[in-house]
């Protein structure tokens, strides 16, 4: 159902924006922007029910609540920047794009040092009993 949404409100958005773009092209800028924001929120939204599953399992594993964050601060990072790049070649600013991919790998290395230190705990811990 929510796929059907995004389907309807992408073409709803197409129409609009081959239709305003005659007129003037910048608004098809900010329909394109507008679709990406109102999708976010809309996914954001059905996601929240699944980060309280997987947070319910952490609690329930008895698993520190600190390196679930660390994992999603990772997956946000990797599609904030994915958002934000494919929104720069939209506006063919590509070079920009290519520098916010960057910098979100980077970023996303950072953060991957911690989930590692994190497991190789919890594997010591289990190994030494």
């Amino acid at each position: 159902m929510l796929m059907m949404k995004i389907i309807l409100i992408a073409v709803i958005t197409l129409i609009m924006g081959i239709t305003l773009s005659i007129f003037n092209s910048e608004f098809k800028v900010y329909i394109t922007v507008i679709f990406g924001i109102v999708v976010i929120f809309m996914l954001f939204k059905e996601l929240k029910v699944y980060v309280e599953e997987i947070a319910n399992l952490f609690v329930r594993y008895d698993i520190k609540t600190e390196y679930f964050s660390t994992i999603l601060k990772i997956v946000g990072i990797a599609y904030i920047c994915d958002f934000i790049s494919l929104l720069c070649k939209d506006l063919d600013y590509e070079s920009i794009g290519k520098k916010v991919e960057i910098a979100g790998k980077l970023i996303i290395l950072i953060y991957s040092i911690d989930v590692i230190k994190i497991f190789l705990d919890q594997i010591l811990i289990l190994v030494n009993g």
